[in-house]
Parts: structure tokens; sequence; C-alpha cells
């Protein structure tokens, strides 16, 4: 019998009940989740390994739905160095994924990096050449000459967007980044950079090659234009007005919150110094804008933006401006997943799925502080960390 294994905790959260199962197990074998239960149900089934953990809860690997992986926001003015030499950039990104791992994340989505290097991240990663977590890219983001985007490259015009998107396609790329916006307001409406022709094509192309796209978007005529023209998902909209979030709640489009990076002092002191006062201005505007898109009841997920290692901080966020816990679980487990098309192989603890599962400290339904005290951390079956 090849190995199959019977993890135990005091809980169970599969990632979909409003509840835990007490005294919940799981059996996992070739990589896959075998069945889930409680322990006196699990252990019913043929297994040759058991591993308990007392005042534990096990739940689903956590997933960081925006991300990029060369990104360190641990570093003084850490956007600048997005422009490092792309072997330290890669470095970084090997160094940035252990990092996630060991945290719990099991799934990132890396919304652009340069040249390719999430290309080469997620090959090495799949073969198991250096550890990370399962990987969803973009590769290069896709910005107007005059535009924002730290991590994008300067695309002007329909013919060369396409054909932008097209090499991304061709160079194995799972979905599709473009910047619309900045990410502050200033002192005037928010422009959109990509013209409105300009997003049509985008949005054509990247359907046309079978990949869904998404866009760095905070509010303006720009995120109008997408809801309009059908984006898959948008990152961020920090400056969405009312209206706009009354058409977002009704429209298929997908959203992934990020409020760290406009709501965390620590970080925004980080920032090049001339975009400080801009964030500190605009700080606690971007917060209410985020509570009404959480009131609104409209589904998202969420992601660090490259605080790796840090998503547990996300989620107190969002409980922070109105989310409850169950929701706020969800945005970095299921919700996750659906985002990323891949709910059908992970985010949740379900027969079938890929054996991606931590084990926490606690009950995290009761005390979210749980998800910092990682005791394990599974991914496809294979225990990845542990806490010794």
């Amino acid at each position: 019998m090849k190995e199959t294994t019977i993890i135990q905790g005091e809980f169970l959260w599969d990632g979909i009940n409003e509840e835990v199962i007490p005294g919940g197990a799981v059996c996992i074998g070739n990589g896959k989740i075998q069945a889930v239960g409680t322990a006196d149900e699990i252990l019913r089934f043929p297994h040759n390994r058991e591993l308990e953990f007392p005042g534990s809860t096990l739940m689903p690997g956590l997933i960081d739905s925006h991300t990029h992986l060369s990104m360190d926001a641990g570093l003084d003015n850490y956007l600048d160095h997005m422009s490092d030499p792309v072997a330290v950039l890669t470095l970084r990104a090997a160094a940035m994924m252990r990092k996630d791992l060991q945290s719990g994340v099991t799934t990132c989505r890396c919304c652009g990096d340069r040249e390719f290097l999430d290309i080469a991240c997620r090959n090495a990663v799949q073969h198991g050449e250096i550890p990370g977590p399962h990987l969803q890219v973009a590769t290069r983001g896709i910005r107007a000459p005059h535009g924002h985007g730290f991590v994008g490259y300067p695309f002007e015009g329909t013919g060369q967007i396409r054909k932008a998107i097209r090499e991304n396609a061709a160079a194995g790329a799972d979905f599709i980044k473009i910047y619309i916006t900045g990410t502050l307001r200033g002192e005037r409406d928010l422009p959109s950079y990509l013209s409105y022709e300009e997003i049509k094509a985008a949005v054509e192309e990247s359907h046309e090659a079978g990949l869904q796209i998404t866009a760095h978007c905070v509010g303006g005529d720009g995120l109008d234009w997408a809801l309009e023209l059908g984006l898959d998902c948008l990152e961020h909209v920090y400056h969405i007005d009312d209206r706009q979030i009354e058409a977002f709640a009704s429209s298929a489009t997908r959203l992934v919150l990020t409020p760290g990076p406009m709501l965390s002092d620590e970080r925004i002191k980080l920032l090049p110094e001339a975009l400080i006062p801009g964030h500190i201005r605009e700080k606690e505007e971007i917060r209410a804008r985020m509570k009404a898109v959480i009131a609104s009841g409209k589904f998202f997920a969420v992601g660090t933006d490259g605080n790796h290692g840090e998503l547990f901080r996300e989620v107190f966020y969002l409980v922070e401006m109105g989310a409850t816990p169950l929701m706020a679980l969800k945005a970095a487990t299921l919700h996750g997943a659906i985002i990323g098309g891949i709910d059908k192989k992970t985010g949740s603890l379900e027969p079938g799925k890929e054996a991606d599962l931590i084990i926490i400290e606690g009950n995290p339904l009761r005390d979210l502080s749980a998800l910092k005290r990682i005791r394990s951390v599974w991914k496809s079956g294979r225990q990845q960390y542990v806490d010794r």
C-alpha cells in the first residue's frame, strides 16, 4: 500500500462551512485528499501513518491572490528595487517563495514580474528544484508608456498591447495583467492611462487566448470601462465610488482586495519618499471605500501585494473593516481559488482535491491570531514545513 496519512487535530475547518468539526481529521494519499470528517470516521480508512496535532485546527492552505514574487515589501524604497537586475530579482523571488510557504501560503497568484522570471520560478517549483507554493503567473504586466506600474512594461496602442498579450501567452502566462490607473487619486479625477479601445483590445485578445484578464484599477473612468468591457477581475479598487460598487455587485467581474499597502504605517514608511505624503493623505478615505465594498456583500479574495509571509495581516484588516472572520478566511482560501479558476483543485478540504492544508494552533473562527501560529504546512500531500 502506498503511504496514506491520517492527520488529526482538535478541530477541522474545511474552508466551506461556518463551523469547525470537533475532533476533525483528513486522510491524504497520492498527493490528494481521500476523506475528511471526524477522527472516528477517518481512522476506518486504510492507512499506514497517523499524525496528531492536539490543540490545533486543520484548514486549507492559504492563497495569496495578489503578489509579486520578486517584491520584498520589507525593503526600504521597495518599489524602486523592482528595477534591480533580473538575477537579483530572481534570487529574491526564491527567498520570498520559501517565506510564503512557511507562513502557510500554498498558492500564490503572481500579478506580474520582470523578464518572465515568474515562469522560471513556477517551473522550478513544479520540478521540485526549489521550495515554493503553487504559482499562477501573469508574466509581464502591461501598462501605458506614461502610466503607473512598477512591475509593468510600456506598450502603446491596441496593436502593441495585442502583441504583448500574445507573447505573454506563448511564454506560458496563466492570466493577463494590465495597469489601467495609478494608485493615488491626487488632486484631480483619476485618469485612465489606457484608452477605452486599448482596454477593449486587451480583453478580446486575452479571451481569444483562453486566458482571464485582470487589472490594477482603483477607480475613475477606467473602472467604469473595465466593468462595461467585462474584465474578469479587478485589483485594489481603492477609490471605487458608491455608484461603481452597485455596478460591481451586479457584475460578473471578480475582486481582489489588498488593504496592507494603503493602511499599514510601517509599509507606507518604506515607500519611495515622494509617494509617502499622498499615501498618508488618502489613507482614511481608502479605508472607508474598502469598508463600503465589504459591506456591499461583493465576493472578494485578498492579497498582500508583495508583503510575503504576512497574509494573516491582510485577513486582520478585512475584519477590522467589517468582514466576519468566516468571510475573511474564505477570502484567503476558497475565494482565491475561485478567482484563479483552480477551485476544483484546491482552496478547500474536499475529497479529490490537492492535499494543500495547514495546521495552526487554535481555532481561527474564534481567534484569527491562530493564523500566525503555523505548526505544519502540506502541499500536494507533502509536508513542506513543520514548527520544531
